[in-house]
């Protein structure tokens, strides 16, 4: 499992995409916070939309399956009002 930025994972995005593609769950942190995980799709979770995507090629479904025995770190992470969810989003996007 990696761990990275936000500064960094916004710099390199393509690149962790990437390692999403070969399987690996990426931990995003806010100031070594961790405040999300990025996890492959698991082709049987996939809605019949998606399914149509990676039969038309689309979409490429995870090379490897996620370990069902790894641990969640989001039940220490710190919970947030949607309101000020919504506000750290729209500072992200530039918006006002």
């Amino acid at each position: 499992m990696r761990t990275v930025k936000i500064g960094a994972l916004k710099a390199k995005l393509s690149a962790h995409i990437q390692y999403v593609k070969n399987g690996e769950e990426i931990i995003v942190c806010d100031r070594d916070t961790p405040v999300a995980k990025i996890v492959p799709i698991r082709v049987d979770s996939l809605s019949e939309h998606h399914k149509r995507l990676i039969a038309e090629g689309l979409m490429e479904p995870p090379k490897k399956k996620r370990d069902p025995n790894a641990k969640w770190i989001t039940k220490d992470l710190p919970r947030i009002s949607e309101e000020a969810a919504a506000e750290l989003w729209d500072e992200e996007r530039g918006v006002r």
